[in-house]
């Protein structure tokens, strides 16, 4: 049995018309394949719990067709589960996981690689728990997880998108750069503790603070080029002491990775991390917005199993 959980209205219903395509496909149907449309923010996490619950042993893959944010949270679904294999069909309008893990962009090659179990390229999501004891604990992402600006940029960029017009005209390509405008002249840097690895630096000036799994953020810009697929650690990106002027330069700069080269900016790789703030902050995973004043970040130490069809394979 395939389980395929679909947001329908992902990029202006990009999720339904590919389920439909699909559905005319002779594979669908040997397969026994069976589709689940979402109805709401978070409805795709229950789907996937309540699937994994009664069909454990039966579901050969979740296949979730959507966004990065649907994606977030089927994986959190399941994350009691880490056994099942997943396989995606991107269907949003950012589609960065799909970059960051080399996935073909044809749904239905996709979709033929998964049911074939194709070899799977296999993937170590990130975990976080905020403000040490909420219901949010052991929360998975699987691209990004960001502070500051990128974190107000991404709710600003959201809020454009639910505009009917602009998602209508196709213009969600858009909304990171238009969001950028809208907060950059208001935003205010952050004044955080951060602790890498056991090692601890006070910033008071922070523009930026990303922890990646690959990377792309944001529907193209490669935010963390030092990213990558791997078990261990992670990249983590500081923007801090930078003008808002020299901001523009590093967005301007982020799609081909060249901001790396700016002294404002620095990078490590780590296995763990801690941010602190005496404030509340808001914060980004996967596209999801929070509010926290601390956060733990662990890499998971289970892999996935991510069945599709991939123009490279490194793991």
């Amino acid at each position: 049995m395939y389980i395929i959980i679909v947001n329908a209205m992902a990029a202006n219903g990009k999720g339904l018309q590919i389920l439909k395509k699909l559905e005319k496909d002779p594979l669908f149907q040997m397969n026994y394949c069976r589709s689940f449309r979402t109805e709401y923010k978070g409805h795709a996490e229950k789907l996937a719990q309540q699937v994994a619950e009664i069909h454990k042993e039966q579901v050969e893959s979740v296949i979730v067709i959507g966004g990065d944010g649907t994606l977030h949270e089927v994986m959190n679904g399941l994350k009691q589960y880490s056994w099942l294999p997943v396989g995606f069909i991107p269907a949003g309008s950012g589609n960065d996981f799909a970059r960051g893990i080399s996935l073909v962009r044809d749904p239905l090659t996709i979709f033929r690689s998964i049911v074939k179990k194709r070899r799977p390229k296999m993937y170590w999501p990130g975990v976080y728990l905020t403000d040490k004891r909420t219901k949010k604990y052991d929360r998975h992402f699987v691209n990004n997880l960001g502070f500051g600006l990128e974190a107000e940029v991404t709710a600003a960029a959201e809020r454009i998108k639910s505009i009917k017009w602009f998602s209508r005209l196709k213009l969600s390509r858009w909304s990171y750069p238009l969001g950028l405008f809208m907060v950059i002249k208001d935003f205010k840097p952050l004044s955080v503790r951060l602790d890498l690895d056991g090692e601890t630096k006070q910033l008071d000036k922070a523009w930026m603070i990303t922890i990646s799994n690959h990377p792309y953020f944001g529907g193209g810009m490669k935010i963390n080029p030092e990213a990558s697929i791997q078990p261990h650690t992670f990249s983590v990106l500081v923007v801090e002491n930078i003008t808002k002027w020299k901001l523009l330069l590093f967005f301007i700069s982020v799609y081909g990775g060249k901001h790396m080269k700016l002294k404002e900016v620095s990078h490590f790789q780590v296995s763990s991390l801690a941010i602190d703030s005496e404030t509340p902050i808001q914060f980004q995973t996967d596209g999801q917005i929070g509010v926290c004043k601390s956060c733990l970040v662990r890499k998971e130490t289970e892999s996935r199993k991510i069945f599709g069809a991939f123009t490279k394979l490194t793991s």
